[in-house]
C-alpha cells in the first residue's frame, strides 16, 4: 500500500520521527492509525466525528488550543 502524504502531513512526520520514540516513517503513520483506531471504538458518537471531519476539512489552518474542546463537551 502507498500512501501520498501533504507536505504538511510529512512536516509532521518528520518532526515526531526527530523527537524520537520512532525509527521510520511506517511507525509513525501505524502509531496514528491505532490512535484513530482506539478513539473510534471508545468515542463512538457521530455527531462529534462529523463535526472533527467538518472542521479538519475548513479553510482555517491553524487550531487554537481547546478548539475541539466545547465539541466535545
Amino acid at each position: 500500500m502507498k500512501v501520498l502524504l501533504t507536505p504538511h502531513q510529512e512536516k509532521f512526520v518528520g518532526r515526531k520521527m526527530k523527537g524520537g520514540g520512532y525509527l521510520s516513517q511506517d511507525e509513525v503513520i501505524r502509531e496514528a492509525l491505532r490512535v484513530y483506531e482506539l478513539i473510534e471504538q471508545e468515542d463512538n458518537d457521530p455527531q462529534l466525528e462529523a463535526a472533527l471531519r467538518h472542521a479538519l476539512r475548513s479553510s482555517l489552518k491553524k487550531f487554537k488550543p481547546g478548539h475541539f474542546a466545547a465539541l466535545a463537551a
